[in-house]
């Protein structure tokens, strides 16, 4: 029973219900021996219930939790798919016969992938979308630009399959004509504290991880365009942090960033621990409001936020400010929402249609045995 499915709110609810009732009908019946101990028992239930019930809800919406193992901080129940090398790839059989099947519909599908990180030491997963074109046997050799998802904290890859369906979208986007086919892939940000997607002074190497091994994993697993700035990269809140940051720092592997309702000021708190241990000049660089009064840009920039929510639109004026006349940057307001996936699903359609109009095209290169 996964923390996102239907049947544990049910349970959940039902639970409740026969607590309440059991309480109420059994206040003045139960024996008196067993009484006061059933009466603070039924009492406590219907305390906890209800808040376990809106937890659920709440988790349901963001999906901040996917599985128990992903609640209590256990290793992540991520299928890996076998090895079977075909035009220099290595997707499975059943989901290529699932890619297909969707591609005759003209979907793409989400599979779950295993990302190891030969040079930050960090070995995460996520999930990868394929179009319905990587499935074209007449586009066989072709190779596909991508987008690197980012998730907020706290937060999953699972957002961008179940709070942000961005497969729909994305495939919305490639039929409409408004964007070519891309791969995209949603990486595991941190293990348990935030790492905001930085190299920590003397901690993990996160931006490392995100920025190097998961664009080495994904081209060495699937046919992603090779040439400089073929990745582009989307996030949300802290995700939407990461893509701007990351992409100042990278400018040689992305072409392009959004940042939905992010910030652009390297922050610790209670979440982070200490990130920068007191490293001025390190804490500056990850900073994107210094990095592009400092140094140059190169990646073009889609920064958005909503009326109603204070902390992003207080971010988005200084930051537009501060970047130099000349970069390629589109910001965007929306008079009202707040911090939340409403918003972010409203947002995503525009963001999606700027980026396909600056991320290039699938190329057609030979394809060099393994």
């Amino acid at each position: 029973m996964t923390l996102i499915g239907l049947p544990l709110l049910l349970v959940l609810s039902a639970a409740l219900l026969v607590v309440l009732a059991g309480t109420l009908i059994g206040w003045n019946r139960w024996p008196r021996r067993v009484a006061w101990p059933a009466r603070v028992l039924g009492l406590l239930l219907v305390m906890v219930l209800p808040v376990a019930v809106s937890g659920d809800i709440m988790n349901r919406y963001y999906g901040f939790y996917t599985s128990w193992s992903d609640l209590t901080g256990g290793p992540v129940d991520v299928r890996l798919t076998a090895a079977a090398e075909l035009h220099h790839e290595r997707v499975s059989s059943s989901d290529l016969a699932d890619g297909r099947a969707a591609a005759a519909h003209g979907h793409g599908i989400m599979i779950p992938w295993s990302m190891p990180g030969a040079r930050s030491g960090l070995n995460r997963s996520g999930y990868v979308y394929l179009p319905a074109a990587y499935f074209d046997r007449a586009r066989s050799t072709e190779r596909f630009p991508v987008i690197e998802l980012l998730h907020g904290y706290s937060g999953s890859p699972h957002n961008w399959v179940h709070a942000l369906p961005i497969a729909s979208m994305l495939d919305t986007e490639i039929a409409a004509g408004r964007m070519a086919p891309v791969i995209a892939v949603a990486p595991y940000e941190y293990d348990r504290n935030d790492g905001e997607c930085v190299n920590a002074v003397r901690g993990e190497q996160n931006e490392t991880y995100l920025a190097r091994d998961v664009p080495t994993d994904i081209a060495d697993s699937f046919r992603t365009a090779t040439a400089p700035g073929s990745w582009s990269t989307l996030g949300f809140s802290t995700g939407g942090f990461c893509a701007v940051n990351m992409a100042l720092h990278n400018p040689h592997t992305y072409r392009a960033a959004v940042s939905l309702s992010g910030y652009f000021t390297a922050l610790t708190d209670a979440s982070t621990g200490d990130l920068y241990r007191g490293d001025a000049a390190v804490r500056r660089y990850d900073s994107p409001a210094w990095f592009v009064r400092h140094r140059p840009v190169y990646p073009s920039l889609y920064v958005f936020a909503s009326g109603g929510d204070t902390a992003a639109m207080r971010e988005i004026a200084p930051f537009r400010r501060a970047v130099p006349a000349g970069t390629d940057l589109t910001t965007v307001t929306m008079p009202t929402g707040g911090h939340n996936t409403t918003v972010w699903n409203a947002a995503l359609p525009p963001a999606l249609d700027w980026l396909g109009h600056r991320l290039p095209a699938p190329t057609t290169t030979p394809l060099v045995a393994k």
